[in-house]
Protein backbone atom coordinates (compact mmCIF):
# COMPACT_ATOMS: atom_id res chain seq x y z
CA UNK A 1 0.00 0.00 0.00
CA UNK A 2 0.97 3.28 -0.75
CA UNK A 3 -0.07 7.04 0.72
CA UNK A 4 -0.41 9.16 -2.55
CA UNK A 5 -1.99 12.13 -0.47
CA UNK A 6 -2.84 13.41 2.56
CA UNK A 7 -4.89 16.08 4.50
CA UNK A 8 -5.43 17.42 7.81
CA UNK A 9 -6.63 19.90 10.16
CA UNK A 10 -4.91 22.81 11.27
CA UNK A 11 -3.54 21.02 14.57
CA UNK A 12 -3.33 17.80 12.75
CA UNK A 13 -6.20 16.46 15.20
CA UNK A 14 -8.27 14.79 11.59
CA UNK A 15 -6.19 13.70 8.92
CA UNK A 16 -7.48 11.87 5.81
CA UNK A 17 -4.69 9.70 3.58
CA UNK A 18 -5.30 8.56 -0.07
CA UNK A 19 -3.78 5.11 -0.48
CA UNK A 20 -3.45 3.16 -3.18
CA UNK A 21 -2.88 -0.47 -3.32
CA UNK A 22 -0.41 -2.24 -5.91
CA UNK A 23 -3.75 -3.54 -7.96
CA UNK A 24 -4.56 0.31 -8.54
CA UNK A 25 -7.75 0.46 -6.08
CA UNK A 26 -8.01 3.58 -4.12
CA UNK A 27 -9.36 4.21 -0.75
CA UNK A 28 -9.29 6.83 1.93
CA UNK A 29 -7.80 6.55 5.35
CA UNK A 30 -9.63 8.95 8.69
CA UNK A 31 -7.21 8.97 11.49
CA UNK A 32 -7.96 10.79 14.65
CA UNK A 33 -5.67 10.27 17.52
CA UNK A 34 -5.14 6.27 17.63
CA UNK A 35 -7.94 5.13 15.75
CA UNK A 36 -7.37 4.34 11.91
CA UNK A 37 -10.22 3.88 9.81
CA UNK A 38 -9.17 2.21 6.48
CA UNK A 39 -11.33 1.39 3.34
CA UNK A 40 -13.31 4.83 2.84
CA UNK A 41 -15.25 6.50 0.08
CA UNK A 42 -14.60 9.96 -0.05
CA UNK A 43 -18.11 10.61 1.18
CA UNK A 44 -17.92 8.38 4.24
CA UNK A 45 -14.66 10.45 4.93
CA UNK A 46 -17.14 13.74 4.68
CA UNK A 47 -20.06 11.69 6.45
CA UNK A 48 -17.65 10.96 10.13
CA UNK A 49 -15.76 13.99 9.54
CA UNK A 50 -18.88 16.16 9.78
CA UNK A 51 -20.58 14.09 12.29
CA UNK A 52 -17.26 14.59 14.71
CA UNK A 53 -17.89 18.51 14.09
CA UNK A 54 -14.72 19.31 11.46
CA UNK A 55 -15.75 20.98 8.37
CA UNK A 56 -13.96 19.25 5.40
CA UNK A 57 -12.98 23.05 4.34
CA UNK A 58 -10.43 22.67 7.04
CA UNK A 59 -8.41 20.29 6.00
CA UNK A 60 -5.15 21.40 4.44
CA UNK A 61 -2.66 19.09 1.81
CA UNK A 62 0.11 18.23 3.77
CA UNK A 63 3.24 15.91 2.64
CA UNK A 64 2.37 12.22 2.52
CA UNK A 65 4.79 9.67 3.95
CA UNK A 66 6.42 7.46 0.42
CA UNK A 67 4.63 4.59 1.79
CA UNK A 68 2.76 3.52 4.78
CA UNK A 69 2.11 -0.18 5.97
CA UNK A 70 -1.34 -1.10 6.23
Amino acid sequence: MKVIGAMQTPGGDWRVEVVRHPSGSRWYRLIHRDNTVDFLTIGRVAELLSQAGVDMGELTEVDAPSARAS
